[in-house]
């Protein structure tokens, strides 16, 4: 009698025990366990530009500098997997530029362009957990502006009510805004608050018309909110 007794409290001793673990390991993995599916996100970055060299026609070509920016996201995550996103992001990277004229000589010209990029994305996250690694595909359209002008100054004139005859000068620049296409992998970690943070590599390409597409690399830091 004191023998089972004894088997008994070893049994539920043993027992509570394994509830315990049992009920840990439970909570552990609701705790890494992500809430982002069917729920907005958005996020702020800052990213660095790596440098790149853009062959041109007839010997012709740009080699723009690395350079900081900025940048956000506005997205919706459709499950804990699938993420659908809008990426702008936007920098002033210096360029040294080779131009060439119909006797072969070359001339070099250095300035800031302005690029900005909008890029519409479908990002995958490998595991549907607070940390996960992913990547992401995505298309849109990038605008870049020389700072150059394409020609002499012009001028606009206007009857203003509250100021009079007012003139203003304007200068037009070399820019265009062309179809690019980018490539990216990264890591995500997500607190319990629904703050995210998010670390990548991404690479883009833009299509020019009348020299190779540029290829431009960069990597990206991110911290955003989940609602």
């Amino acid at each position: 009698m004191f023998f089972n007794k004894m088997l008994m409290s070893k049994l539920m001793i043993i027992s509570c025990v394994i509830g315990l673990i049992v009920s840990t390991v439970s909570t552990d993995a609701n705790a890494n366990y992500t809430k982002r599916g069917d729920k907005w996100e958005a996020s702020f970055k800052v990213l660095n530009n790596l440098s790149s060299d853009i062959d041109g026609q007839n010997g012709s070509k740009t080699a723009m500098e690395s350079d900081y920016g900025w940048g956000f996201t506005l997205g919706y995550n459709m499950n804990d997997h699938i993420l659908f996103n809008f990426d702008f992001s936007s920098s002033t990277p210096s360029y040294n530029a080779t131009l060439v004229n119909d006797e072969g000589e070359k001339f070099n010209v250095g300035h800031k362009m302005d690029l900005i990029e909008s890029q519409f994305n479908v990002v995958y996250s490998l595991f549907a957990s607070q940390f996960t690694p992913y990547v992401q595909a995505g298309a849109g359209w990038s605008y870049v502006d020389s700072n150059i002008s394409d020609g002499p100054p012009g001028q606009v004139c206007w009857w203003d009510p509250w100021w009079g005859y007012i003139c203003e000068g304007y200068q037009n620049t070399f820019n265009d805004t062309r179809f690019s296409y980018n490539v990216a992998a990264g890591f995500r970690y997500e607190l319990d608050n629904s703050l995210f943070f998010r670390a990548s590599y991404k690479q883009a390409w833009i299509d020019f018309s009348n020299s190779d597409d540029a290829s431009i690399g960069s990597y990206h830091l991110e911290i955003g909110s989940i609602f």
